[in-house]
C-alpha cells in the first residue's frame, strides 16, 4: 500500500449514513404504497387517421420463420407505436377507408410440424388489435417477402391473396362479410397488382399480362391476357414493382422500366426506357433490392441500384438510390446512401421521405427529393427485410 493504512471511517459518519439509507428506505417505500393499482389489460389507443410519417416495418425472422412480426413506427419521432406478430412467411396490406391492417399466415398445430392452417389476421388502425380471422385453405403463397402476394383492390372491397400449390390462383374475400366469395384460376401467373378499378393484373410466365375484373359480388366478370411483352429469357420484368397515379413501373432486371397502366378498362402496356446511359450500362449499374422501387403521387419514382452487377445481383444491397421523374422519363438526382439498403418506400407527405431498411436492420429515412440523411430507427427485429409507407 505504499506505506500508507486505509482509515475506517468515524463512528458518527457511519451513523449519518445509515440513517440517511434509512431515511431513503422509508421514502421510496411511502411512495410506493401510493401508486395506486394498475389497471390490467391496459391498452392505450393509437391517434387515426394515421399522419403520413407512420410506416410498417416487416421483421420476416429468417432465423426462426414461424415467429414474424410487423413494427408500426413513427419516422419522424422515432417512436415505436405497437406491433403485431405473425405466422411463417407473413404478409401485410391494409385499407385506408376501413382502417384495418390485413396479416396473411401460414401456422402448423405443432409449431414446426403438424396440420397447415392459412389465415388471415383483421387487425384495427387505433388498437392494433385482432378484429377477425379468416380462415384459408392451406395454399397461401409461401414465399420471402413480397407486396404483391397479397393487395386489397382500388375500391377497399376485396381483399386478393395469391395462391401456390402448386397450380396458381388467387382467393378473393369480401371485407364485408369476411368470407372467400371466389377463388380465380390463374394458371402460369402470379401476384395480384390492383388496377383503378375492382380488379388486378397478373405477370405470366408466357410473358403476357393477365387482367382480371370482378363484379360486386367479387366473381371473376372478365379474364383477359395479353400478347407477350416481357422476355422472359432475355431480360425479365422483376415482380417488385411501384404504382404511380393508376400506372405500375416494373423494373427489368437489367435497368430498363416497363409502365403499365392500370387506369383503363383494359390495361395498357407502355414503352420501355432505361434507368440507365450507354456509360452506366457499360459499368453494369443494376436494379437491386429486396424491394428497390418506391413511387409518390407527385409522379416520383425511385430505384434502389448497384455496379457491377451480374445475373443474380437484383437481390443484391443497393448503395445507391437513383431519382426519377417517372413521366419525363428522365432522372433528378443519384444519392449515395449511410448504409446499402434491402428495401425502400416513399411516405405519403407532400414532401416525401425515403424510407430505407438498410442492411444492418435498421430504417434510416432520408430527404426524398434531396437525399439528404435525416435519422434512423433502430430494435425492429431480427431481420427486417420491407417497409410499407401507410398511404
Amino acid at each position: 500500500m505504499n506505506g500508507l493504512t486505509k482509515r475506517a471511517p468515524a463512528r458518527g459518519t457511519q451513523a449519518r449514513r445509515l440513517a440517511l439509507l434509512a431515511a431513503g428506505l422509508a421514502l421510496a417505500a411511502s411512495a410506493q404504497a401510493q401508486l395506486p393499482p394498475e389497471t390490467i389489460p391496459n391498452v392505450k389507443r393509437i391517434a387515426t387517421p394515421y399522419p403520413a410519417s407512420y410506416a410498417l416495418v416487416h421483421d420476416f425472422a429468417f432465423g426462426s420463420l414461424i415467429d414474424s412480426s410487423f413494427s408500426l413506427v413513427d419516422t419522424e419521432s422515432r417512436r415505436f407505436v405497437g406491433m403485431m406478430s405473425a405466422g411463417q412467411f407473413a404478409t401485410a396490406t391494409f385499407a385506408l377507408g376501413r382502417q384495418e391492417f390485413y396479416v396473411g399466415e401460414t401456422i402448423h398445430s405443432r409449431g414446426t410440424r403438424g396440420e397447415r392452417q392459412d389465415v388471415v389476421a383483421v387487425y384495427d388502425f387505433a388498437n392494433l388489435a385482432l378484429v377477425a380471422e379468416i380462415d384459408l385453405p392451406p395454399q397461401r403463397a409461401n414465399t420471402v417477402v413480397n407486396k404483391a402476394n397479397t393487395a386489397v383492390t382500388a375500391d377497399e372491397r376485396f381483399l386478393l391473396i395469391w395462391n401456390q400449390n402448386p397450380g396458381t390462383s388467387v382467393s378473393v374475400i369480401d371485407l364485408d362479410s369476411r368470407a372467400i366469395v371466389s377463388e380465380v384460376p390463374t394458371p402460369g401467373c402470379a401476384l395480384a397488382y390492383p388496377d383503378e378499378a375492382r380488379g388486378f393484373i397478373m405477370l405470366c410466365g408466357n410473358g403476357a399480362l393477365l387482367s382480371v375484373k370482378l363484379d360486386e359480388a367479387g366473381q371473376p366478370a372478365s379474364i383477359e391476357s395479353s400478347d407477350p411483352f416481357n422476355d422472359i429469357d432475355a431480360d425479365p420484368l422483376s415482380e417488385k414493382a411501384s404504382k404511380i397515379n393508376g400506372v405500375w413501373h416494373f423494373v427489368s432486371y437489367r435497368g430498363e422500366v416497363q409502365p403499365v397502366d392500370a387506369s383503363a378498362e383494359a390495361p395498357v402496356v407502355g414503352s420501355r426506357w432505361w434507368l440507365t446511359d450507354a456509360e452506366e450500362r457499360a459499368q453494369d449499374w443494376r436494379p437491386a433490392g429486396w424491394h428497390g422501387t418506391a413511387g409518390h403521387r407527385s409522379g416520383l419514382l425511385w430505384v434502389g441500384m448497384t455496379p457491377d452487377g451480374y445475373p443474380g445481383s437484383h437481390k443484391d444491397p443497393a448503395p445507391e438510390v437513383w431519382l426519377f421523374d417517372a413521366k419525363a422519363r428522365s432522372r433528378l438526382d443519384r444519392f449515395a446512401l449511410r448504409v446499402p439498403a434491402l428495401s425502400i418506400d416513399a411516405s405519403g407527405h407532400d414532401e416525401p421521405r425515403l424510407l430505407v431498411v438498410n442492411i444492418e436492420g435498421q430504417l434510416d429515412i432520408y430527404d426524398g427529393r434531396s437525399g439528404a440523411y435525416l435519422r434512423t430507427i433502430g430494435a425492429l427485429g431480427e431481420t427486417p427485410y420491407m417497409v410499407h409507407a401507410i398511404r
